[in-house]
């Protein structure tokens, strides 16, 4: 069980009703893409996001009719992805002036964390994990508590000097990580995804696949400047996944560049200007 927010942070954003109800539905092993469809006619602006997404490079379905033909095309596990996907990117287009971010940078970053966990499976000659592309769509959205609350609150004239967790902790309480771990909660989703995005920055030395490839995931992403903030280069990747992975110099590199390739792929998914 998660811990209660800090009393100094800001309301916690909503999903969309429909979405959050499909994403509870899509935890259940077999759903029919006719009850993913009917939660969709009650909420077209999402029902158009949707559309909208599986229409691009990265789902690959072109012109795609109904949210029924969309979800039945795609399967269970990319449609978790899809559903995901529509659901947040709203909320993580939006500028964040607490964090100094402009708007479409938070979402470029998580959807370069998601494409990233792909490329490390398939350099270690594994299969993609639909799971660890879905937390890593996710694993920031603490940053939406956290955020405005840091718009009120002084910066520490040391803050310079510290990681963003550190600031974040210094003005209200709480790490992004700690918050989002509250907020996935509080939006009903499974226990594996709030733990991966609780502990992204700090897996446990027993952590399990999806924590591990969140956290090389965005460790590998921030340190090659697909991320966010002044203190990119100062994450690293804990001793324990490392030794789980063993990704060579390489490898990272090889990483990197097919993570680039595939956000230029994504085309409109990105805001002009914030592609690397």
């Amino acid at each position: 069980m998660t811990t209660q927010p800090s009393a100094r942070l800001f309301a916690m954003p909503s999903l969309p009703p429909a979405a959050s109800k499909a994403l509870r539905l899509l935890q259940q092993p077999r759903v029919d893409a006719r009850r993913i469809a009917r939660l969709a006619e009650d909420e077209p602006a999402w029902a158009a996001e949707l559309r909208r997404l599986a229409a691009t490079p990265l789902w690959g379905l072109g012109s795609a009719g109904d949210v029924e033909e969309v979800c039945g095309r795609l399967g269970f596990r990319r449609g978790v992805q899809l559903v995901a996907a529509s659901a947040v990117a709203p909320l993580l287009r939006a500028p964040l002036p607490g964090y100094d971010l402009a708007e479409g940078e938070l979402w470029s970053h998580s959807l370069a964390v998601a494409l990233a966990t792909r490329e490390i499976l398939l350099e270690r000659g594994l299969r993609p994990c639909e799971e660890a592309f879905t937390a890593g769509l996710l694993h920031d959205v603490g940053k939406l508590m956290i955020g405005p609350a840091l718009e009120t609150d002084p910066v520490p004239a040391d803050a310079v000097e510290l990681l963003v967790e550190d600031t974040e902790i210094r003005a209200v309480g709480m790490s992004h990580t700690e918050a989002g771990a509250i907020l996935l909660e509080h939006w009903g989703l499974p226990y594996w995804l709030v733990a991966a995005a609780g502990a992204h920055h700090a897996p446990g030395e027993n952590s399990y696949l999806v924590a591990d490839l969140l956290h090389l995931a965005d460790t590998i992403c921030l340190s090659a400047g697909l991320g966010t903030g002044r203190d990119g280069l100062r994450y690293r990747v804990s001793s324990e996944v490392s030794l789980r992975w063993n990704l060579s110099r390489r490898s990272v590199e090889r990483v990197v560049e097919r993570t680039v390739e595939a956000l230029d792929e994504a085309g409109e998914l990105i805001p002009a200007g914030r592609r690397r």
